[in-house]
């Protein structure tokens, strides 16, 4: 496999990470806290995997911007379109709930819009 293709998977698997963390932080909620002047929003007990796995996949975004979306070659962008339709497919299963459905509404936009983007991009940098 070459550069492209381990671009492809890294994608891939960036979405799927990101996709099922935001999917359980949404199944979650929000975990309030009062202390007398303010409140705080905390993970609720036994969701503290999902925003590891969530706050380790959104660090591990700009390496994959240096990996996928910085090449002449729209291709490998396609395992983040992978990525997010089977992270689509993890939210609509967990739920339909409007946060739910707005995750969804979220991660079909990055499976259509990334390598679209991408693919006018590269041709309007190669003159076709």
């Amino acid at each position: 496999m070459n550069g492209k293709g381990w671009g492809a998977l890294y994608g891939l698997c960036f979405a799927v990470a990101l996709g099922w963390g935001a999917t359980g932080l949404v199944e979650g909620g929000c975990d309030w806290h009062y202390d007398g002047q303010r409140s705080a929003c905390g993970v609720p007990d036994g969701y503290g995997r999902y925003a590891a796995v969530f706050i380790i996949a959104a660090l591990s975004f700009p390496p994959l911007c240096w990996t996928v979306i910085r090449t002449d070659d729209w291709r490998p962008s396609l395992g983040i379109s992978v990525g997010a339709a089977s992270a689509l497919a993890i939210t609509l299963s967990t739920g339909t709930t409007r946060g739910f459905l707005i995750l969804a509404a979220v991660e079909a936009v990055v499976a259509m819009g990334v390598p679209l983007i991408l693919r006018t991009s590269v041709a309007r940098r190669r003159g076709r």
